[in-house]
């Protein structure tokens, strides 16, 4: 396939990935207002919040029918669908026997509600695994770089014009204080609004950016797929950079900072220039890092405060620090208290939205290891080296630009997420969480078809022992 001969639309890439991409940003704000604003019962909100799940599980039945008849893409089993079934599996047996198990007793729903906090998404992987077509489709890259100009706009709209009182109004406190239940995040102010939607810079309270997602971290976290496939489509797909380019590129900048999440911040920084290092445009990476010294000079100096915010950051002295600390200190105790885990549901929010206090937060890796044990850790830990080999291996040797792209996308924003989830809990966000890995699925398998990229990894002829096994996959469909 040639990079001008494009696929046909599929049912997955001409209808379900662009439900995902548009619905999920907008999901928060909507109920928010259907519950909040509107005062629609919570009951039919929560059915109407329930669209995400309830697609989840048509696209798998499509893809199980689609393999019962024999259709769909074939692959061979990769020890990446192996980690993957192996965590689901370990979280499905904690469902099933956990507190039987373990002894404990949760509140009602407080495990079904962890399942799909910290598994349920991982689906999506054999969704992408069945539809590889939508890494040869355009529109997956320009999709999300819209929704990045489009997401930023708001967010600086918003910083600029929408008041605490307007948010209030539109039904954002009662979203977070009676529909999740998680009015222990919204304490410290009289709005009722997530404590994370201001931070102080100095002696002064700055207003955080929020967009779309109602809190700054909700809006922050999903740059970390949004901003690679945004970066990758203004530097790689697009031959010529107008200014029109450069003007949204700033926007989405711009939007980002606003967030002002450091961590995530830090992460886009470094994200950009492995972009830009793999597209081969090293004259970008020297321009970008004289643009950003410049940004950052001049903040420093006309921004009251923000060097004894940037130097207490730094030191590891701010608040948002300490609560770090202090959550990992309870995650490596609870850790080690219950290496083979300590049930589902029992970390982060989805032990504060059932009214639990939670073992740990703060930090993906601790969440996994703590609700599932040690053996969800490792099975969490190889997924994200399976999903990087295979797509370093698309991004260097794919057939096509497109395939190159969306490769590159998902190593850096693999390698995003590893380094994110050290201070969040970045599966929190469903943007991330599902699109990540629905593209990473379609990636492995392109990874195993792609005649250069088969080409360069049959270049290291296995042992003679296990030659029969390699030249005779397991079949799936």
């Amino acid at each position: 396939m040639t990079d001008a001969t494009l696929p046909r639309k599929t049912f997955f890439s001409g209808f379900a990935l662009p439900l995902f991409s548009w619905g999920l940003p907008f999901h928060s704000l909507i109920v928010a207002v259907l519950f909040g604003g509107l005062g629609f019962s919570a009951a039919g909100v929560r059915a109407f919040a329930a669209w995400k799940e309830v697609m989840v599980l048509l696209l798998i039945g499509i893809v199980v029918l689609r393999a019962i008849l024999g259709k769909g893409p074939r692959a061979s089993v990769s020890w990446v669908d192996l980690a993957v079934g192996a965590l689901f599996l370990i979280a499905f047996a904690f469902l099933i026997a956990g507190e039987a198990w373990l002894r404990i007793e949760l509140p009602r729903g407080t495990e079904l509600y962890g399942i799909r906090d910290i598994a349920f998404f991982l689906l999506l992987y054999f969704v992408g695994r069945a539809s590889p077509e939508i890494a040869d489709d355009p529109d997956t890259l320009r999709r999300l770089y819209i929704i990045a100009v489009l997401t930023s706009a708001i967010a600086i709209v918003e910083w600029l014009l929408v008041t605490p009182d307007t948010l209030v109004l539109l039904g954002v406190a009662s979203y977070f204080q009676d529909f999740l239940n998680v009015s222990a995040f919204t304490a410290g102010n009289e709005y009722g609004l997530p404590m994370n939607y201001w931070t102080r810079i100095g002696n002064v309270e700055v207003q955080r950016a929020g967009s779309i997602y109602l809190s700054s971290q909700g809006f922050a976290v999903p740059f970390l797929i949004i901003f690679p496939a945004a970066t990758a489509w203004a530097f790689g797909a697009i031959e010529r950079r107008t200014w029109s380019i450069r003007i949204e590129y700033a926007i989405i900048w711009i939007g980002l900072l606003l967030s002002i999440t450091r961590m995530t911040i830090l992460v886009c920084v470094i994200q950009l220039f492995l972009v830009i290092l793999m597209l081969r445009r090293p004259e970008w990476a020297v321009i970008g890092v004289a643009t950003g010294m410049i940004v950052l000079l001049v903040s420093l100096l006309v921004v009251p405060g923000l060097p004894a915010f940037m130097w207490d950051t730094l030191t590891w002295q701010t608040g948002s620090s300490l609560s770090h600390s202090k959550d990992w200190s309870k995650g490596v105790e609870a850790f080690f208290r219950q290496p083979w885990g300590s049930g589902l549901g029992t970390t982060d929010q989805s032990a504060v939205r059932f009214g639990v206090e939670p073992l740990t937060a703060d930090s993906g890796y601790f969440k996994y290891a703590v609700e599932l044990g040690i053996q969800g850790l490792i099975a969490h830990l190889a997924i994200f080296a399976g999903i990087a080999v295979a797509s370093f291996k698309v991004a260097r040797y794919a057939s096509t630009k497109y395939r190159r792209l969306l490769g590159t996308v998902v190593l850096f924003t693999t390698i995003g997420v590893m380094i994110n989830a050290m201070t969040g809990v970045v599966f929190n966000a469903p943007v991330l969480a599902f699109l990540y890995f629905w593209l990473s699925g379609a990636i492995v398998t392109v990874a195993q078809k792609d005649p250069q990229v088969r080409q360069h990894a049959s270049a290291t002829t296995p042992p003679a022992s296990l030659a029969p096994l390699a030249a005779h996959p397991l079949p799936i469909r």
